[in-house]
């Protein structure tokens, strides 16, 4: 189509495929100085995770925009402790030689297993103080250090239990019950010495192995506990809880494959009991991490089959759901585990980050509410209370939770960093004086916070103070000299208001000490592109696609040079060099609708208004702009009308003008096909 008008159509040479740059649709040029500023608030993160974070979204040409969003952790498995997770089973306790028919052991006996301590305890002091049996003896002091070791009271245990050998050295129950005393105080090396000595009395108990086993798993000694574990299961190889044990063991050892194996057969083996629902817990987490999702949701089942009232793996259950995008059955699963667990903050918080991730704030907030609820001074669930309401939009409720952190630490680092957002907020509600004195309590605080210099900056550029800006971002850079962000603001602002001259200075700058970043040599091809510096624009985007032909500044720099070379010449080469570049473009970022766009605006160049033609109904499906489909339906019906097709050209115009009532190139296109269809119609 080239740069001449159509006689036959006012208005439509000066569209879009010939003045692209200039019209700003990819290029963004001429936006610079009228982008949205709530979105250019540039908000640093700050290295406590209650602070906001800041992502770079660099507009095509417009600049480096920042985007403000919260911190928020994903949702994860949750186990009360590692500790309680790994812990082995114990054998069952036998009392196979504990028989007597001493009426007052008989008696005592009763009274233990019933949880009567003070009844059994005289019975056996009778028996003790009688001139009982030595055998008799032993089984008493046996029983009353297997109370005292109930009751935590592990030194008298041992007392108690090594009074009991001397009455009968040769009773295996005697020694597994000292070494689980001394395993208990946490004096291994005895507590195995006794297990040791229990099973050599009695090579068929298989307790006592099971108990060296576990003080091996508990010193550390995995490959010793393996063995022992092994020796048992050689003897009953279905043992749930020796099953279990070893699947414990092997994942200590780093062998989730075989472990994950025994967990099964000991689920299996002990189907409905508490090895049963632990076993299927741990594989129901183990699934999670792996990403089966569907293989945890199976299990996590079975173990909520058996245990309905465990909040940890109804929690579980829902994360798993919600991995699968079941978010109804997430829902009902977090809720009863919100219910079952109302006084486990732990577990509570990881509910309330599980509402948040599915934007559910005020579940989350109930949550959350509840956590403070039980202690109004924990300053960090008042930050998440916070964030969370900032995400919902109550900037309010977010600034008062932010104001009660200060008024309770007014001089920590919490303080600080609450300070700092309730900046952040105020700065969003163009309070810019207000959040002026806000980000200086943080410098009160701590005078050599970068985060507070910088975000002060923003503050003093949105009051119109820009002098004091640039000397805060001065100082934030003087402060933390690894920092590209102050920099870049003070070459920001000097390019926003067209000093061209001060803003490359500050670009060339940057790129001389970090050559790696992409922004500023972005930039600096756009101001070039604005002194009509075109192989000098393009050099720079060369730079660009260079330090990371993936990102998406690359992509945007692939499509400004397709279009500046489209611009500089019409001849094949050239038109060819833009279109490739604009496929590269599409590989970054399949159906992107800018690249779409811009390959349009190229095959009119090489007048393939058919090829054009496809690709702008591809942006018409892809775009969610209404102007970029409004240009779009505009190039379309140009198209049709260099064909000569004017009904179609016509049609394409009103869509284009329905999507942007206020274009007046539209309009004048509209009308100018609206002419040549009637002509036509009157040839006929």
């Amino acid at each position: 189509m080239g740069d001449k008008k159509d006689s036959q159509m006012p208005g439509i040479g000066t569209t879009r495929d010939d003045v692209y740059l200039e019209k700003n649709r990819i290029s963004g040029i001429e936006l610079a100085d009228e982008k949205d500023e709530r979105i250019e608030k540039t908000k640093k993160f700050d290295k406590k995770p209650i602070i906001i974070l800041s992502s770079i979204a660099a507009a095509l040409l417009i600049g480096i925009l920042v985007v403000t969003q919260f911190v928020f952790k994903k949702p994860a498995v949750y186990a009360p402790s590692s500790a309680n997770q790994n812990a082995p089973f114990d054998g069952i306790r036998r009392e196979e030689n504990l028989a007597s028919a001493n009426e007052h052991i008989n008696r005592g006996k009763e009274s233990y297993s019933r949880g009567y301590h003070s009844d059994a305890i005289a019975e056996f002091n009778e028996v003790i103080e009688s001139d009982a049996p030595d055998k008799d003896k032993a089984i008493a002091l046996t029983y009353l250090g297997m109370i005292s070791d109930d009751k935590g009271e592990y030194d008298k245990a041992v007392d108690f239990l090594t009074r009991a050998q001397t009455y009968d050295r040769n009773n295996p129950d005697i020694y597994k019950n000292l070494s689980l005393a001394y395993r208990h105080k946490k004096d291994f090396d005895k507590a195995l010495e006794s297990a040791e000595k229990s099973a050599s009395l009695r090579e068929d108990d298989t307790d006592a192995k099971i108990l060296m086993g576990n003080i091996y798993f508990e010193t550390g000694k995995y490959d010793e506990a393996v063995a022992a574990y092994r020796g048992v299961l050689d003897k009953t190889p279905d043992n749930p809880r020796v099953l279990y044990n070893m699947g414990s063991a092997l994942m200590q050892k780093g062998d989730e494959f075989a472990a994950v194996e025994y967990f099964k057969k000991a689920g299996a083996a002990d189907r409905i009991g508490e090895v049963a629902h632990k076993a299927y817990s741990r594989l129901g987490v183990i699934y999670i991490e792996r990403k089966a999702f569907d293989e945890a949701e199976k299990y996590l089942k079975n173990a909520v089959s058996i245990r309905p009232g465990d909040a940890l793996n109804r929690y579980n259950l829902g994360i798993a759901y919600l991995r699968q995008k079941k978010t109804a059955e997430a829902m009902e699963e977090l809720s009863k585990a919100e219910s079952m667990g109302e006084n486990n903050a732990a577990l509570l918080e990881n509910i309330g980050e599980a509402y948040f991730s599915v934007k559910n704030y005020d579940r989350s907030l109930e949550v959350y509410g509840k956590i403070k609820n039980a202690n109004e001074r924990n300053v960090r669930i008042l930050s998440r209370i916070a964030e969370i309401y900032y995400q919902k939009g109550e900037l309010d409720s977010a600034y008062d939770a932010y104001r009660k952190i200060t008024v309770i630490e007014p001089t920590t680092e919490n303080a600080r960093v609450a300070y700092l957002n309730m900046g952040n907020i105020l700065d969003d509600a163009q309070r810019f004086d207000e959040a002026i004195e806000t980000y200086q309590k943080a410098l009160a605080i701590s005078p050599k916070d970068v985060s507070a210099y910088y975000n002060l900056g923003i503050s003093y550029k949105h009051a119109g103070k820009p002098e004091l800006a640039i000397t805060a971002w001065k100082k934030a850079a003087e402060l933390d000299p690894n920092d590209t962000n102050p920099s870049m603001a003070i070459a920001d602002y000097y390019y926003e208001r067209g000093f061209f001259d001060l803003a490359e200075a500050e670009y060339r700058r940057i790129v001389g000490r970090w050559p790696g970043i992409q922004e500023p040599h972005f930039k600096i091809g756009t101001m070039y592109y604005k002194r009509g510096n075109y192989d000098y624009a393009q050099s720079a985007y060369d730079k660009v696609i260079e330090i990371d032909p993936n990102s998406d500044l690359a992509r945007k720099a692939m499509i400004n040079k397709a279009i500046l070379i489209s611009k500089t010449g019409t001849g094949e080469e050239n038109l060819e060099k833009s279109m490739n570049l604009i496929r590269k473009a599409l590989l970054v970022k399949p159906d992107d609708a800018e690249a779409l766009f811009a390959l349009g605006v190229i095959y009119m160049k090489k007048e393939m208004y058919d090829n054009a033609m496809d690709t702008f109904f591809q942006v018409v499906k892809s775009a969610g702009d209404n102007k970029l489909v409004a240009d779009a339906y505009n190039n379309i019906g140009k198209c049709y009308f260099k064909q000569r097709q004017y009904k179609k050209a016509l049609q394409a115009f009103t869509r284009g003008i329905e999507e942007d009532p206020g274009s007046e190139e539209l309009r004048m296109n509209r009308k100018a096909a609206s002419q040549a269809y009637e002509a036509e119609l009157s040839r006929d």
